[in-house]
């Protein structure tokens, strides 16, 4: 069985077409099928909300390996939107750096969301990083435990924004915001017109390129 970690239900919408909704020893995931391979996947929100649920979660089955998988900031020109990236090694400020795999792009892990152009361009100066997340580090650190190191462990991540997208990202934090506490995790028309419809409906799109490209990247560790 497959391990899939990812933060939102917007980022695995793709890769939940072919999973139900579960619950198992008190933790709200999902399983299915990945690749022709049972999967399981569970949603650890943005950052990382709960170290310990993931824990949990990892202990319900036996696994034979773990994929992070998510969107990501390009901190170089060298990416494009929509780049599949392998992560080799992930960083944290103020921490050490975790090697992932032999070959793949640095990543640098932060806590909260990122918009400003200038803020990346001092993750980039001083981590070396290719691209920024929130969640590789601490995922990383988890499946580095004994109890859950002999299983492999994945981080891939898709490009989601880039330089001079930080009007955009305001505009989507807006929109997550909006529906953090919505347990259908719809807006209200009364927040899209306050949004701005064209904004939502770019977002939409957009979000929807990025989890097929998700789900695509998802696949390919265990194909």
């Amino acid at each position: 069985m497959i391990a899939l970690l990812a933060a939102t239900r917007a980022e695995a919408h793709y890769l939940l077409k072919t999973m139900r909704s579960v619950k198992s020893d008190g933790i709200y995931h999902f399983r299915g099928t990945l690749a022709g391979k049972q999967a399981a996947l569970f949603l650890t929100r943005p950052g990382v909300h709960s170290r310990e649920q993931v824990r949990r979660f990892l202990r319900l089955h036996r696994y034979d390996a773990i994929i992070s998988c998510g969107s990501c900031a390009s901190l170089t020109a060298e990416l494009a939107h929509l780049q599949s990236v392998v992560i080799g090694s992930v960083v944290t400020p103020g921490e050490k750096w975790i090697t992932i795999a032999a070959a793949g792009r640095k990543c640098v892990s932060v806590s909260h969301l990122i918009a400003d152009d200038a803020s990346k361009a001092l993750l980039r100066e001083t981590s070396g990083a290719d691209i920024l997340d929130m969640e590789t580090y601490t995922l990383a650190r988890i499946a580095a435990e004994h109890e859950f190191s002999a299983i492999p462990f994945y981080a891939v991540r898709v490009v989601d924004d880039l330089a001079g997208e930080e009007d955009y990202l305001k505009k989507e934090q807006m929109l997550r915001e909006m529906t953090a506490g919505k347990p259908s995790g719809r807006p209200s028309w009364r927040d899209i017109v306050r949004l701005g419809i064209w904004d939502y409906a770019v977002i939409i799109w957009r979000r929807h390129r990025v989890a097929r490209a998700i789900g695509e990247a998802a696949r390919k560790p265990v194909t």
